[in-house]
């Protein structure tokens, strides 16, 4: 237990939590490639209409970013990096949570539900504890001046702000930039995890450390150019006519500001960490 008392005060993840950590990071990759490069597939495997498989890959690209940070964050075992997108994740669970409840409720749910279900619960659990055992750990001071990197990280909180809390609340005005919602409950995912992003970029505005910066950067450079880089082709096919547009130059806009941000808070090398007895 003692050691258990220095690894929170130095901020280094016992190994319990960095396994339980692969969970949420696993799911990640997974529900964030798995609807981004087989749409259809994905809508057949979890019982939803395939219509506009566009939003299929926003909600995939928005998912993503989580399941690298996590696992960069199990790899690595540092509380201070991945503080802020457990604090973003926390956000989409409970959000997610608030899908799932209001799906089900409304009747006609598909199983996929319950188990996303299920998922925010566990995961949402985690991410608490975790943000309140380590609540103490010093914050790492000022070492980087990112001016530039927080006006795209700025950027990045406001549409992801706006592509959060309507798709989330009201997924039927996407009919107004011309998309087939009849998977409301994929657009009210997607706008969960956009919703995360949008606190976690928040809090990231008052960060100066590279140490605190380096998995939110990640994870916005991923969102952003993902869902810039699937809206060309949405642009090119004429079949959406709106949303594409406004996507595709914030989202590379971001991903150009994000990658040089990256290079100068990633570490030439990376440290080494120490093994804390569980």
């Amino acid at each position: 237990m003692a050691a258990v008392r220095v690894a929170q005060q130095v901020g280094q993840l016992t190994m319990i939590e960095r396994v339980l950590l692969v969970v949420p990071a696993l799911a990640g990759l997974f529900l964030g490639l798995f609807p981004l490069l087989l749409p259809k597939v994905f809508a057949q495997v979890s019982h939803f209409p395939a219509d506009d498989t566009y939003v299929y890959q926003l909600a995939g690209a928005a998912t993503l970013g989580y399941g690298v940070a996590f696992l960069l964050g199990v790899l690595r075992g540092d509380w201070l990096e991945l503080r802020l997108p457990v604090i973003g994740g926390l956000v989409f669970n409970v959000a997610a949570f608030f899908a799932c409840v209001y799906t089900l409720v409304r009747g006609g749910a598909p199983y996929s539900v319950s188990l996303v279900l299920a998922a925010t619960v566990l995961v949402s659990m985690l991410n608490s504890v975790l943000l309140y055992r380590y609540r103490h750990v010093p914050r790492p001071p000022q070492d980087l001046a990112m001016g530039t990197v927080r006006v795209f990280l700025l950027i990045g909180a406001l549409a992801a702000g706006t592509f959060g809390v309507l798709p989330l609340f009201a997924p039927g005005l996407g009919t107004l930039v011309h998309l087939q919602i009849n998977a409301p409950f994929i657009v009210r995912q997607a706008g969960a995890a956009s919703l995360g992003y949008a606190v976690m970029t928040v809090f990231a505005q008052r960060a100066l450390s590279s140490q605190e910066l380096r998995l939110p950067i990640i994870m916005a450079a991923i969102f952003n150019g993902v869902a810039g880089i699937v809206s060309i082709p949405a642009i090119l096919a004429g079949d959406v006519l709106l949303l594409p547009w406004l996507i595709a130059p914030v989202g590379l806009a971001v991903l150009v500001g994000t990658l040089v941000g990256l290079r100068r808070a990633w570490p030439q090398t990376t440290p080494t960490t120490t093994s804390i007895p569980v």
